[in-house]
């Protein structure tokens, strides 16, 4: 695992801990929304609910301190990640108005330590359902698609120790905690200036070969902010990329932008391809694992790959060839790993033409829906329309909707009772809600849609 932020690591077991102790929850036929925190225990305060994870202490593996670096130029440490162990200590909290409820904390407190212990080993393939509908990745998205992993081990305090990190803490009695170790975490090393040729037909010959880099994916951002603001229309770039499905946009947010090294193969036609992988596309009834972007197939997502630099646009279907059967392939909002495939092709001194192919490090970037506005629906009810690019209905969706802060729910229909009231209904191209505020008071009031765990753009929307 290598990353410029540990907060990616600790995001990671935020999400195992929400994902599993609310699916706990559910097994036993409660639904409680639990929030994790990763603040200093001390400073949580009253709170209901809570689960705290607190960085408390990092450490060198020593290890990995003798790997040997990769490459040539510059200094050799600077080549070799950093290998930490991170220290953290988890406190369960729950009190209603001030008065402190054991039973509920130890609860709390026991569905996290078993999450822990349960799922002691994290990678990409470990999905939670919270609620009973699709498995969300617990992985953030900047350290999926690199084979990373990493181990939970509980830290055997005594309770003497344990007291010894409270009273150092504070003076008030010692709180019920755990404390776990994680490894094995590495700290992004700077890249090789250069790297020695491989040897691909031993006897024959050996070419020296630079395999596809990626170091960056970058996409634009449009918005209005409200008008209290005072502020006009923005274009921001956002990096790692948040792309939305809005297809012929300008500027184009619909176009994913890389940079990299060696991109381009050997130069000849189809020698460099663009990868696309996402989740949904391994849960189809033929799971597909990966798919190149063939631009005679789709000469609408504007493919164009150089040396240290590629793009391409999005739209709302991708044409492939799947086991021999042209497909289209529905492009969803949800998060996706994209690398670049290259092709050489080599003669040997005798005649025989061999073929090479080497793939980059994938890059996760996210494609949100895009909202255009949102306008009144049925009685008492209000609609966030978005650009229609793919199925909003399709059962393979997990849409959440929030608006002033507030988590709605969705239903099937509407009962045109005042229970509608935090409700939304999925419908083609758009949601349809149930306000939990007065449509008819004015004011002005943020909306987040996250569909599969990728965002739309930043919106605003007034009443009435």
């Amino acid at each position: 695992m290598a990353t410029l932020n540990l907060f990616h690591v600790t995001d990671t077991l935020i999400r195992l801990l929400e994902f599993n102790v609310q699916a706990l929850f559910l097994r036993q036929g409660v639904v409680n929304p639990v929030t994790v925190t990763a603040m200093p225990p001390e400073r949580v305060g009253a709170a209901t609910d809570r689960i705290n994870l607190h960085l408390y202490h990092v450490m060198e593996d020593a290890h990995y301190k003798n790997l040997t670096p990769p490459g040539t130029g510059g200094a050799a440490i600077s080549r070799q990640p950093v290998a930490l162990s991170l220290f953290y200590i988890l406190t369960a909290h729950h009190e209603i108005n001030d008065v402190y409820d054991a039973q509920n904390q130890q609860h709390l407190f026991s569905l996290a330590i078993k999450t822990m212990h349960d799922h002691s080993l994290i990678d990409d393939n470990l999905a939670i359902s919270p609620d009973g509908g699709v498995a969300q990745n617990v992985m953030h998205a900047d350290l999926q698609g690199n084979d990373n992993h990493f181990e939970i081990s509980p830290r055997p305090l005594t309770p003497e120790e344990s007291m010894s990190f409270w009273t150092a803490e504070q003076t008030s009695t010692t709180r019920l905690s755990a404390y776990y170790e994680v490894r094995t975490i590495f700290i992004e090393p700077e890249e090789p200036a250069g790297a020695s040729g491989r040897v691909y037909d031993l006897g024959l010959f050996v070419a020296p070969i630079s395999a596809p880099v990626l170091v960056n994916a970058s996409a634009l951002s449009d918005f209005t902010p409200p008008v209290e603001s005072g502020l006009p229309p923005q274009v921001l770039e956002t990096s790692p990329a948040r792309a939305v499905l809005n297809p012929a946009s300008a500027p184009a947010v619909n176009r994913i932008n890389l940079k990299g090294s060696a991109l381009t193969g050997d130069g000849q036609p189809g020698a460099s391809q663009i990868v696309l992988r996402t989740p949904a596309w391994r849960d189809l009834a033929v799971p597909v694992q990966d798919v190149e972007i063939d631009s005679s197939l789709n000469p609408g997502w504007n493919v164009e790959i150089t040396a240290t630099a590629a793009q391409f646009d999005l739209q709302g279907a991708l044409q492939a060839t799947i086991a021999g059967v042209p497909t289209a392939l529905e492009v969803t909002p949800g998060i996706y790993a994209v690398s670049v495939r290259n092709t050489r092709r080599q003669q040997t001194e005798s005649g025989t033409l061999r073929e090479t192919t080497s793939e980059s490090n994938q890059i996760a970037f996210s494609s949100g829906a895009h909202i255009t506005q949102v306008v009144a629906g049925g009685p008492g009810r209000l609609v966030v329309e978005v650009t229609n690019s793919f199925d909003m209905t399709a059962a393979g969706l997990q849409v959440q909707l929030l608006i002033d802060g507030e988590i709605y729910d969705e239903a099937n229909v509407f009962a045109n009772a005042p229970a509608d009231a935090g409700l939304f209904v999925r419908q083609a191209g758009q949601l349809e809600f149930h306000p939990l505020f007065n449509p008819a008071t004015a004011a002005t009031h943020p909306l987040r849609l996250i569909i599969n765990g990728a965002e739309s753009q930043p919106f605003w929307f007034t009443t009435p």
